[in-house]
């Protein structure tokens, strides 16, 4: 995707060996902030109460984790498949402009995890949004990682020490957050006080949950690798030497 936009993609299409295609429509408000909205009641699991980050710094007034509700509003279509299900997505953003993979859906999931926890109003991930800008939709692990370690190093004019800092401040809350998603999705076999079973809805299958924990790995690979990604991306660009 050339001359990717400053948000991230609005449509989503994932078309299953089967010949089924799922579509998602991704709300956005005028910012890029993803807004998640559903035709369904929240669920249980999306209370903002329920399994709630220890970090998170959202009142109490908020009715729903926004994370959480992006994620029913997105995956809860995928909920019943495989992780390994090879599928073909494109992702069309407002513009007309359009990209497509042929991945296994917990790598097109980890997408949708990244626009929850990144793109929404969660206080933890939204601190990444800034550095997402002008990033394709569908990015291996190593571009992304690249690609805001670089953003933030253009943030601090070079300072390989300062985007250590905030890297580190940025990625060490990040893995609570994905713990308690997946405390939340598991929830729903029971422990949310609404079964899966008891509201008609196809049984959990392994899609969702192995969609947040490849994210969850990429970000503990981030921060592991933080240090080496400033001090070579800083001198690729002229403003250190190499370590």
């Amino acid at each position: 995707m050339d001359n990717a936009p400053d948000t991230w993609f609005q449509e989503l299409s994932i078309e299953f060996s089967d010949g089924t295609v799922e579509f998602l429509y991704i709300e956005r408000r005028e910012t890029g902030t993803h807004t998640p909205t559903t035709r369904e009641k929240p669920k249980p699991w999306t209370m903002l109460s329920f399994h709630k980050c220890p970090s998170c710094t959202l009142p109490t007034g908020i009715y729903c984790c926004p994370a959480a509700l992006s994620l029913q509003a997105t995956m809860g279509k995928l909920r019943s498949r495989s992780s390994t299900e090879r599928v073909r997505a494109t992702a069309v953003d407002g513009e007309g402009r359009s990209q497509t993979v042929e991945w296994d859906l917990q790598s097109v999931g980890s997408s949708l995890v990244q626009l929850a926890v990144f793109e929404t109003a969660c206080p933890v991930g939204y601190r990444l949004k800034p550095y997402l800008a002008g990033l394709p939709p569908f990015s291996d692990s190593l571009e992304l990682m690249r690609h805001v370690t670089r953003k933030i190093l253009e943030k601090h004019g070079g300072s390989v020490e300062a985007s250590r800092q905030e890297l580190s401040e940025t990625l060490g809350p990040l893995a609570e957050v994905f713990v308690h998603l997946i405390r939340r999705i598991r929830s729903e076999d029971g422990d949310a006080g609404v079964p899966a079973s008891a509201d008609g809805s196809a049984p959990i299958a392994d899609a969702v949950p192995n969609s947040i924990v490849q994210v969850d790995a990429i970000a503990q690979r981030f921060s592991m690798k933080a240090d080496k990604l400033c001090a070579e991306i800083s001198a690729e660009l002229g403003w250190s030497k190499p370590e």
